[in-house]
């Protein structure tokens, strides 16, 4: 698992590594709010904030980054097609 997140880093796949440690915090955290909510639950539904934050952050994250893969493949194919004037 760490040499395969070593080697992302390498492939500089920042945007991956950054979408994991979104995800891996809210399982975690998730996880984390389970095993209070057993010994106070008023406590372990305020800590599922954290999931929900990390979670939306991170969908959030993936969709922006799509978006703007989106425009900037779209201006390169428009800068192709376009005639050259020289």
């Amino acid at each position: 698992m760490i040499k395969s997140l070593i080697k992302l880093y390498k492939d500089n796949k920042q945007l991956t590594l950054l979408e994991i440690a979104y995800f891996a915090l809210s399982i975690l955290s998730f996880a984390v709010a389970g095993i209070v909510a057993l010994f106070n639950q008023s406590l372990g539904v305020n800590i599922l904030i954290v999931p929900l934050i990390a979670f939306v952050a991170g969908l959030m994250n993936i969709v922006i980054w799509a978006v703007i893969r989106l425009v900037i493949e779209a201006l390169i194919e428009r800068d192709k097609s376009a005639p050259k004037n020289k």
